[in-house]
């Protein structure tokens, strides 16, 4: 039986994608499905012992790099990853688990990956330029938002349903210029969203273990930290606790991003036709929600807080109660979505588009598109029929 060529790679790449992913020695050789000790050989400098170019290429499908990477002399250090993101209070540095790392390190990799796109395509990366002030009226600047995504109440309002309403915020950004991409890994509890939000092409990313009403209000504050980093103003995180300034932006964020979901005039209008919401009626306040303005109860409460239409006490007694319930979260099916649906729901339309477009004219090889979707090649022509999908045939996606 032929040998397998081994790899020419160097050990300290082996150990330093392995490590910068968070996994153990113990945890990685269990992902590969090999011994603690083979993984363990192969990083080490003096044992002679090297991976096959079939077993670099699985650990970096478990690592999240592309097989290039374990090719370098060095380690990159063109970018720190952990200095690129916002996190919720409570996270520091090194505490984050291995799966929050990968999700972060796959939309870094995305985002490098869609600018090379750009250069090796002969074409322009969208450039996003629009920006905001911490000081600015909530009002004005959630109005300004919605004319950027061209969003208006009526059509929001007409929306079957929150998923079908996040998909449609989600194009919307999208169309700016700003890669929108999803991981369902960690749990909410670590991460909602987080933004990197220099450009060209910053990216948002979502947790799609959130409910679509969730991620909504979610995508709306990401797209806020983007328009104020390019106003100048931009949380520096990850030191531990935030800093006064980290914390105001964060408030910042959340109001512009309320004021865009639920605009002052027509959110009270709206609310006026559920008068049981002002006090605090769950049923009022699960229809306005769900039905009607596809934002989280807990959202509308706190925007009638905020307009005063109703009291702190109100919206802390009933916070008290949701966070004692589970229905926040999407409802779990026996198997979920086909494949084709998760990988567009994961990258997004504008970055699997551009991927197919690099393959089909030569910039790019099959195992490049594997690696930036994370799938075999032979899925192909179903990604692309999904692509182009009819009226509401993306609704359960995501």
């Amino acid at each position: 039986m032929a040998r397998s060529i081994p790899a020419l790679v160097k050990p300290k790449m082996l150990t330093w994608a392995r490590e910068r992913s968070g996994l153990s020695i113990d945890a990685a050789a269990a992902k590969a499905k090999l011994a603690p000790a083979m993984l363990l050989a192969w990083e080490s400098e003096s044992s002679g012992d090297r991976p096959s170019i079939a077993q670099v290429r699985k650990l970096g499908e478990i690592y999240k790099r592309p097989l290039a990477v374990f090719f370098l002399p060095e380690p990159q250090r063109t970018f720190d990853a952990q200095k690129e993101f916002r996190r919720l209070p409570g996270v520091t540095p090194q505490n984050e688990s291995s799966e929050m790392r990968l999700a972060l390190r796959t939309a870094l990799f995305r985002r490098e990956a869609a600018r090379e796109l750009y250069k090796q395509l002969g074409e322009p990366a969208p450039v996003f330029t629009e920006a905001a002030q911490p000081g600015e009226d909530p009002e004005v600047v959630g109005g300004r938002i919605r004319a950027m995504l061209g969003i208006d109440w009526k059509t929001q309002l007409a929306w079957k349903s929150p998923y079908a309403a996040l998909n449609a915020w989600r194009a919307a950004v999208e169309r700016l210029g700003i890669l929108v991409f999803q991981s369902g890994e960690m749990g909410v509890k670590e991460m909602r969203g987080i933004s990197i939000p220099h450009g060209p092409l910053p990216v948002i990313l979502l947790n799609s273990a959130d409910a679509p009403h969730g991620r909504i209000f979610t995508l709306l504050h990401e797209f806020a930290h983007i328009l104020l980093t390019n106003g100048g103003h931009e949380t520096s995180s990850l030191e531990g606790k935030k800093n006064p300034e980290d914390q105001r932006l964060e408030r910042v964020s959340n109001r512009f991003a309320a004021a865009a979901l639920m605009p002052r005039h027509e959110f009270i209008e709206e609310v006026l036709r559920y008068p049981g919401a002002i006090e605090g009626d769950e049923d009022s306040l699960r229809k306005l929600a769900f039905r009607r303005i596809k934002a989280s109860p807990e959202a509308i409460l706190r925007r009638l807080v905020e307009l005063r239409q109703t009291t702190r006490g109100t919206y802390r007694m009933k916070r008290r109660g949701w966070l004692e319930r589970s229905w926040y979260s999407p409802p779990q099916g026996e198997g979920g979505p086909p494949l084709e649906v998760r990988i567009l729901a994961s990258a997004g339309r504008p970055f699997v588009s551009l991927v197919l477009d690099g393959y089909k004219r030569n910039a790019v090889s099959s195992s490049d598109v594997s690696d930036y979707l994370g799938m075999q090649l032979k899925y192909l022509d179903r990604v692309e029929r999904q692509l182009a999908p009819g009226p509401g045939q993306m609704e359960a996606a995501i």
